[in-house]
């Protein structure tokens, strides 16, 4: 893959939007295993989020980089990286959609008209109801005005093996500067280069530690990583769902030129009893 595409301002969100489109959507599947799950007792939580992509001056010119939070001690699981977005409220995002979505969606860099003809129209509304569910959540948590933004399309849902919840992805370019208001959930804001997920040196594995009994013996505890440096050079760790959704979007539209991480490097994490139960 050529890897200048990542600073070509003007033709990176085309390629975006176009490789996504490709790709099939399961909002639909998901969404009806979550009801079904909700009648049988059992219950599923579905939250949108937006992964946003933002083109930045850096010390080597200019180029595309992921808008990323990491989460204050304020929430249950503090310190993690993730993409803006949150819990769906079914009601209020649905009466929003209705007055939002098509508006935002028009903003794709190709006609949305040919995004939407690929899907019908249960998956169509659902994309549109999780695009409004993850900026609402977007602009509680870091001030992102959802009519600031470019839409360029939807990826597959992620659901996690520890939490009973499905995340529903979207994918959003930011074109203009803005300023961010976090919210107590959120500690900062990480803006991490496209090109850092290319270079094998930065990944490792994470081997999660957990008090005993809480999780099951048959579940992996190592898990890839990426590391990263703040502004301060205080080193991160992204890993998770996070992780899997950006990795999963940079083999949409890189292929087999993403790096296999690397298993020579091991980073321990301990998870507490409140992390893991989602419980105080």
């Amino acid at each position: 893959m050529d890897f200048s595409i990542f600073r070509q301002k003007d033709f990176f969100p085309s390629f975006v939007s176009q490789r996504l489109s490709t790709i099939p959507i399961d909002y639909k599947e998901k969404y009806h295993l979550i009801k079904n799950a909700d009648i049988l007792g059992s219950k599923q939580l579905a939250a949108g989020v937006v992964l946003l992509l933002n083109y930045k001056k850096n010390q080597n010119g200019a180029e595309y980089v992921f808008q990323l939070i990491k989460r204050s001690d304020m929430v249950l699981q503090a310190g993690d990286i993730s993409c803006p977005g949150g819990m769906l409220h079914p009601k209020t995002d649905k009466i929003l959609s209705y007055l939002l979505a098509d508006r935002i969606i028009s903003t794709m860099p190709d006609r949305p008209s040919t995004f939407t003809s690929k899907m019908d129209s249960e998956n169509v509304n659902l994309v549109r109801l999780f695009l409004i569910n993850s900026l609402r959540e977007a602009w509680e948590e870091i001030g992102l005005n959802p009519f600031n933004i470019k839409f360029l399309g939807a990826l597959p849902c992620y659901s996690l093996t520890l939490f009973a919840r499905t995340i529903f992805p979207l994918v959003c370019l930011t074109p203009k500067p803005f300023e961010f208001k976090l919210s107590s959930e959120v500690e900062k804001v990480l803006e991490i280069p496209v090109s850092a997920f290319f270079e094998i040196s930065n990944y490792a594995l994470l081997k999660i530690e957990t008090p005993p009994g809480y999780v099951r013996p048959d579940h992996n505890n190592l898990f890839p990583c990426l590391l990263i440096h703040d502004e301060m050079g205080n080193e991160q760790i992204l890993w998770g769902a996070t992780f899997n959704i950006i990795m999963n979007f940079l083999g949409i539209i890189a292929g087999e030129s993403l790096p296999v991480p690397s298993s020579s490097k091991i980073i321990k994490k301990a998870l507490s009893i409140n992390y893991i139960t989602g419980h105080n």
